[in-house]
């Protein structure tokens, strides 16, 4: 840390603002109506009278003032041209980081610059970080790329001085950042600018100490001009204040940088602890519907622009506003009072209703697009890899690499058309089904079969396949099998034992060495709010094995094994009742009387012959209240650390945090709840387990067990009135039916090894497929991206928003420099490498070959690189 001469005094940013809520204590309407009518027509009228300035933040609001109140917006546009207010954040709306995926968080920027550009002719150089619960790892790249040159933010540094630094991604970008050390509310009380002061100027790494003056929905000061000019005219003042915006501050801190030649700090990795400042862990399980949602949404309609690109390439229309109009609603749902759902029971009826609209939006779409891609196709017969006439089914993938994975659909037959389904067929692949219900004309010929099966489709294309009323042709040298010796299920790849009298599971790997007992549901204590998860018991309630409480006891009501050619099913039913009797000498007695059923489950395990996971399909019916309750996988692996997948790449995580007794007083103790994006592996460098999940982010690994939490159940918003107001939230007991997908992969070696993220992706983007006309002719298959090896993923592909060309985005998620492929199935006119914002831009610059339908470029470790293509 370095300090200018002591003679030379300190200069102070005081900077007025109001941070927005789309949604938390009060309704979007409550909201709309506090911040447009009462504080930004204050604040218009401060701008115009006084020597004053303000900071406003997300677009969201400002569209809203311009739809309703023309006139507020055309002083706001007057006052944003001249310099007085200053938009910084820019986003639609300010997301929480931690949840959505990392697309997600690049169209927020984009939308919100765009219009900031549009409507105001300015840029906005400064991420303004006020509220979100902690910053993933990837973003000083991402903001990097989206024309960001400075963040500041409230929450999750881990050292408190100096406050200054520069903040490092996964990829080595860095960007200069302010961690605001009293949170946004440092100059609020301006009877106490001179504490505020002696304490920033303790932290801060140079002569310019930055003092944001607001807080949430936060009246504008009119006073504050006549205190800044009262301070200054005190001599014995050690600074000089002045009303400034966030951009001032940062470029006389970079000016101040380059003029002492100071050597700045680095700091890396993601800004997730709760040391200094409270990043809510506990939120990643509140509200789970919530998470769902979006994880469903954000993965749906990242497809469906996928293939909508596709089919505007094939001649379709590009449906830009209907996708503009969806992610919209996408982008409200990971706001960070949404996603993370620590808002108030009424908040989130709007999302409810975006679940219908966007339901029924993509469904559309995607009827549309397969419409099109089928008659092109079928119009373009010869042009891919072989022929085959009167195709019956076709499979789509979404992702860039060839898959193999599991697909279950409906098909519909005239009568007399098809007797039996006895296997598939694409040229000289043959493969069976399983016929999973079915339904049948008076002549006994089908009408309706749901059918399961394992096809293996090109990168970013589709297959087609004929319906086998004959038995498939058999392998002489077939590497795959399912079997079943007593209670143990054989592929493979591992074994899987279950437990008839608990349900539970044993795995094990490379014959008798057991991975993990799982698949276990612990029912523990909930004492705490939306923000925290509290318990006085130092035991769970109950779990599966019997730890917990004495009195109460789960109960397995069924136990059954389905079988088919290509995978076993085992249905476990399970009761939880608070109360058993006897009750006690329990080792000597068995229970006779059940009572108090708060907890109903349904699981299905699935063994796959030829897939190399192990999925989970857990049904809920909760009836408990202060409860939380989490799936166990326990192992007998020791490890300091795990992986979790995050935006674009991939964090490591500290093991055993919830024994962790900090020497100093943290403002937020460790809990050892962390979020993960899709996935987490615990390994110990000779074998390991990928636990996968579809929506359930928050994990914990503890004592070589690994926990996946399902639902919280919590009555308060803010139990304690620290954190929030103590609004009582009934909706977020979770007293409801959940229905929770996850998968395990047992692999050798660690997550790099066993490529986890591959299966992760492959578990949450499954194989979807449409049922074909009679009379059409399709090639065999066909492949329209490609992107080689597969630890470059593909992570969008849709159209430039100026119309010109297409936008390719993939990343290197390994952590290794990888040289790429990438084949299109069209002749490249050009390509280019543009930032997030699809500008050309210096800083983005990269080496590219380009050939025929091939480019070839090197990609750095967790680098993300965006292309513009003409085809």
């Amino acid at each position: 840390m370095a300090k200018k001469k002591a003679e030379e005094k300190d200069t102070i940013y005081l900077v007025p603002h109001t941070h927005y809520d789309a949604i938390w204590s009060f309704t979007k309407e409550d909201y709309f109506y506090i911040n447009m009518l009462l504080i930004l027509r204050k604040v218009a009228e401060l701008l115009e009278k006084n020597d004053y300035k303000f900071l406003i933040e997300q677009t969201f609001l400002l569209e809203e003032v311009e739809r309703r109140y023309p006139e507020l917006f055309s002083k706001i546009t007057k006052h944003v041209k001249e310099g007085n207010m200053e938009i910084a954040d820019g986003e639609y709306l300010m997301a929480d980081t931690m949840l959505p995926t990392g697309e997600t968080l690049i169209r927020e920027i984009l939308v919100g610059k765009s219009y900031v550009k549009d409507k105001f002719g300015v840029d906005v150089p400064v991420m303004w970080q006020a509220d979100s619960f902690g910053l993933n790892a990837q973003l000083p790249q991402i903001y990097k790329k989206s024309g960001y040159k400075y963040v500041a933010f409230r929450r999750g540094v881990s050292k408190r001085a100096p406050s200054e630094f520069l903040w490092e991604g996964l990829d080595g970008t860095r960007i200069l950042t302010h961690w605001m050390p009293f949170g946004y509310r440092a100059g609020l009380d301006l009877t106490k600018l001179d504490e505020s002061y002696e304490k920033l100027k303790e932290v801060a790494a140079t002569s310019r100490i930055l003092m944001p003056s607001g807080s949430g929905v936060t009246m504008p000061q009119p006073e504050t001009p006549e205190v800044v000019k009262a301070w200054n005219e005190n001599s014995e003042k050690k600074a000089l204040m002045k009303i400034a915006t966030p951009r001032e501050f940062f470029e006389a801190l970079e000016k101040e940088i380059e003029d002492l030649n100071l050597k700045m700090e680095v700091r890396k990795g993601e800004m997730y602890s709760g040391k200094y400042s409270e990043v809510f862990p506990n939120c990643c399980s509140s509200r789970m519907w919530l998470k769902q949602v979006l994880c469903e949404y954000e993965g749906w309609l990242l497809r469906c622009e996928r293939w909508c690109t596709i089919a505007h390439l094939l001649t379709a229309r590009y449906p830009s506003g209907e996708l503009e109009d969806l992610w919209r609603k996408v982008l409200f749902c990971a706001f960070h009072d949404v996603v993370p759902g620590t808002g108030m029971d009424r908040g989130y009826d709007e999302v409810r209703q975006y679940r219908g609209y966007i339901t029924t939006g993509v469904s559309s779409l995607c009827d549309r697009i397969h419409a099109h891609l089928i008659e092109h196709e079928s119009e373009e017969g010869g042009k891919g890899e072989g022929m085959v006439i009167s195709g019956d089914i076709m499979v789509f993938n979404s992702l860039s690499w060839e898959v193999k994975n599991w697909l279950e659909m409906d098909l519909n037959f005239d009568k007399g058309q098809i007797v039996a389904i006895n296997g598939l067929k694409s040229g000289g692949e043959e493969i069976e089904v399983e016929v999973i219900r079915f339904a049948r004309y008076d002549d006994d010929s089908l009408s309706y079969a749901r059918i399961g099966f394992v096809p293996t489709v090109p990168a970013m294309g589709y297959k087609i396949y004929r319906v086998l009323e004959r038995e498939p042709r058999r392998y002489p040298y077939e590497p795959n099998f399912i079997m079943i010796r007593g209670n143990t299920i054989e592929n493979r790849f591992f074994g899987v034992e279950i437990d008839p009298s608990t349900g539970l599971i044993d795995v094990y790997h490379d014959g008798r060495n057991r991975i993990c007992t799982g698949n276990e549901l612990v029912l523990e204590e909930e004492a705490g709010d939306l923000y925290y998860h509290r318990q006085t018991l130092d035991i769970p309630l109950k779990t599966e094995k019997g730890e917990g409480v004495k009195y109460g006891s789960f109960s397995v009501r069924n136990f059954y094994i389905d079988k088919s050619p290509l995978r076993r099913v085992i249905n476990v039913e399970t009761n939880y009742f608070s109360l058993r009797w006897p009750y006690r000498l329990t080792d000597k007695q068995k229970p006779l009387m059940w009572r108090h059923k708060f907890l109903e489950c349904t699981k299905k395990i699935i063994v796959y012959k030829d897939i190399p996971r192990i999925d989970f399909v857990t049904h809920i019916t909760d009836r408990h209240p202060r409860a939380r309750l989490r799936i166990r996988f326990s192992t007998n692996m020791k490890s300091l650390a795990y992986a979790c997948g995050s935006q674009f790449g991939v964090v490591s995580r500290p093991t055993d945090q919830w024994y962790y007794k900090p020497r100093e007083e943290w403002v937020e103790k460790p809990c050892g709840a962390f979020p993960s994006l899709g996935w987490l592996d615990y390994s110990d460098g000779k074998k390991g387990l990928t636990v996968i999940h579809s929506g359930t982010p928050e994990n914990e690994v503890r004592d070589g067990d690994i926990y996946l939490t399902l639902l919280r159940s919590v009555s308060m918003l803010s139990s304690d009135g620290k954190t929030g107001p103590a609004i009582p939230v009934p909706d977020a007991q979770e007293l409801r039916r959940y229905v929770f997908r996850y998968s395990i992969y047992p692999h050798d070696g660690n997550w790099q090894e066993a490529a986890s993220y591959k299966h992760a992706y492959e578990f949450n983007n499954g194989l979807n497929a449409i049922q074909l006309p009679d009379d059409k002719k399709f090639p065999l298959k066909r492949s329209f991206v490609e992107i080689e090896p597969d630890n470059v993923i593909l992570s969008v592909l849709k159209m430039a928003e100026d119309g010109t060309g297409v936008i390719l985005r993939f990343y290197e998620t390994k952590g290794v420099e990888t040289d790429a492929k990438i084949t299109l199935f069209k002749e490249l006119k050009a390509v280019k490498v543009v930032n997030m914002l699809e500008e050309e831009d210096e800083e983005v610059a990269k080496e590219l070959k380009q050939e025929g339908k091939r480019i070839a470029l090197t990609i750095n470790p967790f680098e993300i690189v965006t292309l513009k293509i003409e085809l």
